[in-house]
């Protein structure tokens, strides 16, 4: 077998699933096209297997496959035809590939001298941290990497740590994988990555796009003698398209990645298994949590424009009108945790002291447990959030619905309705100017941007009821609301109000570094914690009868 098959085999493979694509997206015309190409390759390779007798099993499967791919095409059936490629094809020459790599016949290529010397050309300042960075080894570090065969025949790498073993790219197909997560970005004319790897995701915006500019932090040295070994970034380096930023000191890469972040000129990829390989476990949490927000904020993003175009044709008053209700009052947040089972008595008693400000989520519990609030808040744009509040009649209590809000909230409510506009969406921000409404945080969530609401509505004091940002007693949520943790496993530690540890997941976590952040800004504003969930700094935990009879 000579190299020039193993790498048609692997062509053919992008090739089976770009047609496959096109196909069931109705692109026939690309499909089509495509499909040619392919079939001469199958020409190629089926010479090859028909007259190997190693091969005998796989000629059988390539012919039933081959006539039953050609029929399809013949009948213009291009659902059957994306079926064959995706379900039988693809799998075939995945195993010929295997076979083709045990025969140790293939030879990659090695890229490394001609990427230092465009390197040395180029981008000297770089090549001069990189080299020096080269010559000292960092007997700190716990790693370890390895180049392994993805079963398309493109290298991967495999990362070792103390406790956990995981790869930088796909072990099946690199390529496809780096294809799918560009398809996440928007089209922008500047990209900052974080993190390389062997740089399938970088190549694949370089190449999508020719006249974007890509920016990428590293901290690896490793990682990156890697990628110059088995990558050719010449031609990129040349038209100074590529820009590396290398710093062994990850806090301190971490520092000029979160300048660039601030520009308003970037579209930002997260290579999340660049993050998972960090060393520095403090670091590696605040960039999970980094990357946990953009990602949701990314992938709720179709949605979000959804809601926010319905919502805005209700014109709807916003919900500034609510204002008189907050201030100056004891502003109970309830929210949906499982300490909220605890605090209901106590609304109960001291209800006129109090201004119930509920969580969409905790609404029907409080109803059931004879309490109406005051207002309800719900922020989530999933389409099915109506069922916290379906069938349930509050008269006259006032709801805000965030710009983004699900707007099967519309329907499903029957008393008025209040939207809150955010910052950081640029819509709303529009909006909000248009109507000299105010802009609230979200903080991502729906208790938090109830806390950015009573603080800006004037709330005498704010109390947490229910905002446990854990897993209190192992269970998700207040009870009927929620699940048992059956498994801490993935979970974070953190401190509990009433001392000890409690669980906590990444997002929750989130939800509390933001409310600490959040409340350090305000002087005169005290804020009581209550139940004994996760330990929020700056909140003050009482009982409810010393918090209420603080008049």
């Amino acid at each position: 077998m000579d190299t020039e098959l193993f790498y048609i085999n692997q062509q053919s493979i992008s090739l089976s699933l770009m047609i496959s694509d096109n196909l069931r997206k109705q692109n026939f015309f690309n499909g089509t096209r495509g499909l040619t190409c392919l079939l001469k390759n199958l020409n190629y390779i089926a010479e090859y297997v028909f007259s190997n007798e190693d091969y005998n099993e796989l000629s059988e499967e390539m012919q039933l496959i081959l006539p039953a791919l050609l029929e399809a095409q013949n009948n213009q059936d291009y659902i059957l035809q994306a079926d064959i490629l995706e379900g039988d094809l693809v799998p075939l020459l995945q195993k010929i590939q295997i076979k083709f790599q045990e025969s140790d016949v293939l030879r990659i290529p090695d890229f490394e001298d001609i990427n230092i010397g465009v390197l040395k050309e180029y981008m000297p300042e770089f090549f001069e941290k990189f080299s020096e960075a080269c010559k000292h080894d960092d007997k700190n570090d716990t790693r370890q990497f390895e180049i392994r065969m993805a079963i398309n025949g493109q290298p991967t790498l495999m990362v070792k740590m103390p406790e956990i073993f995981f790869y930088m790219h796909s072990s099946v197909n690199p390529a496809r994988e780096a294809q799918l997560l560009v398809d996440s970005l928007k089209k922008s004319h500047r990209y900052v990555a974080f993190g390389l790897g062997l740089g399938y995701q970088v190549c694949e915006l370089l190449n999508r796009y020719p006249e974007a500019d890509v920016v990428v932090y590293e901290n690896s040295c490793q990682i990156l003698q890697y990628a110059f070994e088995y990558t050719d970034w010449t031609s990129y380096i040349r038209d100074g398209r590529l820009k590396i930023v290398y710093d062994s000191d990850i806090k301190r890469l971490v520092g000029k990645f979160g300048d660039e972040c601030r520009r308003d000129d970037c579209e930002l990829l997260m290579h999340y298994p660049t993050i998972r390989a960090i060393d520095d476990g403090q670091v590696r949490q605040l960039l999970e949590d980094f990357f946990v927000t953009t990602s949701s904020m990314r992938e709720q993003s179709g949605q979000l424009d959804s809601n926010f175009k319905i919502i805005s044709e209700h014109n709807l008053p916003e919900c500034g009108a609510l204002k008189k209700l907050f201030e100056g009052r004891n502003v109970v947040i309830v929210g949906a945790g499982p300490s909220a089972d605890d605090a209901f008595d106590y609304f109960k008693r001291y209800r006129n002291k109090l201004m119930i400000f509920a969580t969409g989520h905790i609404v029907r519990s409080l109803i059931k447990g004879g309490i109406i609030p005051d207002v309800i808040i719900l922020t989530d744009p999933q389409p099915h959030m109506y069922k916290q509040i379906e069938g349930l009649d509050l008269g006259s209590v006032p709801l805000i619905l965030l710009s983004t809000g699900s707007a099967s909230i519309l329907k499903n409510y029957n008393g008025p309705i209040y939207v809150a506009y955010q910052n950081g969406y640029e819509p709303a921000e529009k909006m909000a100017k248009s109507l000299g409404a105010t802009l609230f945080e979200t903080g991502g969530s729906v208790t938090t941007t109830a806390l950015d609401i009573a603080i800006s509505f004037g709330a005498g004091k704010v109390i947490f009821a229910g905002v446990d940002l854990a897993y209190t007693g192992g269970n998700s949520h207040a009870q009927g609301e929620g699940r048992k943790i059956e498994s801490t496993d993935g979970l974070r530690k953190v401190k509990s109000c009433k001392g000890g540890i409690v669980y906590t997941s990444k997002n929750l976590d989130i939800y509390r570094k933001w409310i600490e952040r959040r409340i350090s800004n305000e002087q005169d504003l005290v804020v009581y914690n209550t139940g004994a969930g996760a330990d929020i700094k700056g909140t003050v935990w009482k009982s409810w009868d010393d918090i209420v009879q603080m008049q």
